[in-house]
């Protein structure tokens, strides 16, 4: 065979096999994510862990992060972050506490940060400065999270403001995206429970092998 009949035949294998892999391509598409870009099945897990919630006896609570809560509404700047969480109320008046936690962690079998920094119950740890917010520095330094909207004193939380009581909550958020109401997980490690005690909420239950993730901090 030529040199020529053999680029001829090349291209001509080339064109065949080019529309076959774009059509191999454009069929994955839809089974390897959802048509907002999510995973397959991201819809049904959602829909189970808000029913889990529920299931429990919590509220479904749509809130946005918003900096600057401590000033007027008019210079409080609403950011991207937007979630549910699943809180859980007690009490009656002035009396009334309440704890929020993420969905994934409550309804998940498996741990998450948050689940296990509750059930390790670490004691608080306390600023020296009494103007500190006290669950934010304990959130901090005590747990690792992260539960300040900057480094000023601006301040900021999670707010649904159609709430009557609890418009904000401030939640304590770990490395893996795992989030808990700061100051429920900081009274329930000294012995109160706000809300609800989540731990035998928890789908996840570690009986007595819980992960050391967490250990009393150094003060």
């Amino acid at each position: 065979m030529t040199r020529a009949a053999t680029t001829s035949l090349g291209f001509a294998l080339l064109a065949v096999v080019l529309p076959v892999v774009a059509g191999c391509a454009g069929a994955a598409s839809p089974s390897s994510a959802g048509g907002d870009g999510s995973s397959p099945g991201a819809g049904s897990a959602d829909a189970a862990a808000r029913q889990y919630c529920t299931d429990k006896g919590g509220m479904l609570v749509d809130r946005v992060a918003i900096w600057n809560t401590n000033a007027d509404p008019a210079a409080q700047l609403p950011l991207a972050g937007k979630e549910t969480f699943c809180e859980f109320e007690s009490g009656k008046g002035n009396e009334t506490t309440r704890i929020s936690i993420d969905l994934t962690t409550l309804s998940s079998d498996k741990p998450t940060l948050a689940s296990v920094a509750y059930l390790s119950r670490v004691g608080p740890v306390v600023p020296s400065n009494p103007g500190q917010n006290p669950a934010a520095y304990d959130c901090n330094t005590g747990l690792g999270g992260a539960g300040t909207f900057g480094n000023t004193a601006s301040g900021g939380g999670w707010v649904d403001a159609s709430q009557p009581v609890f418009k904000v909550m401030n939640m304590c958020v770990f490395a893996d995206g795992s989030a808990i109401d700061e100051f429920g997980i900081m009274y329930y490690a000294a012995g109160t429970v706000r809300g609800a005690d989540l731990a035998p909420l928890f789908r996840y239950q570690p009986g007595n092998k819980l992960p050391a993730m967490f250990d009393e901090p150094r003060r």
